[in-house]
């Protein structure tokens, strides 16, 4: 009877140390946390801003259809942004010239919800930054698109050629 108690007690144990392993390797996100507080860099002395706008609706109405950072004076070629679900699976990842439409890797759509995001910066002059975002993806309710009182910076409502002026946005918002 001890060797059936010792067995069962192994077994309970490794069932225990492989779920374990297993829930720490499937999230992989360097940015584990969403706010909806936009992150950015004004202009400076050098003229350099970026704005990671916090939602979008890839709904195919020609409207923030795209997730994009807006940027000035970056080093196109060493800034990339990298966006996870919810769950820490990377959904997409690219140069900072590079849009998301709310697709994952293998181009099937993603889910509304938040998606923790990572802009690694560099400057024309050097100088390097990584921050971590979120980007809320949403959809239409009816004829809007519900917010629950929450505000949104959109892509269309930031004007880089005017220093970042902050517009309304052209989508159907209810709360």
């Amino acid at each position: 009877m001890k060797r059936i108690l010792i067995v069962a007690g192994c077994i309970m144990v490794t069932v225990c140390m492989v779920l374990c392993k297993k829930s720490k390797q499937a999230n992989n996100a360097a940015c584990t946390t969403c706010s909806t507080t936009p992150v950015e860099h004004s202009l400076d002395a050098d003229s350099v801003f970026y704005v990671v706008p916090t939602a979008f609706t890839p709904n195919g109405d020609g409207i923030n259809d795209i997730f994009k950072v807006i940027y000035n004076k970056l080093d196109t070629d060493s800034s990339l942004v990298t966006i996870w679900n919810i769950n820490g699976t990377e959904v997409f990842t690219g140069k900072i010239t590079a849009r998301w439409e709310g697709t994952d890797l293998n181009g099937n759509k993603c889910p509304a919800g938040q998606y923790p995001v990572q802009v690694k910066l560099r400057t024309l002059a050097g100088i390097t930054t990584t921050s971590c975002a979120c980007v809320t993806l949403l959809t239409y309710s009816g004829s809007c698109i519900k917010t629950n009182g929450i505000t949104y910076l959109f892509v269309d409502q930031i004007d880089p050629s005017q220093g970042m002026i902050y517009s309304t946005t052209e989508e159907q918002l209810c709360p």
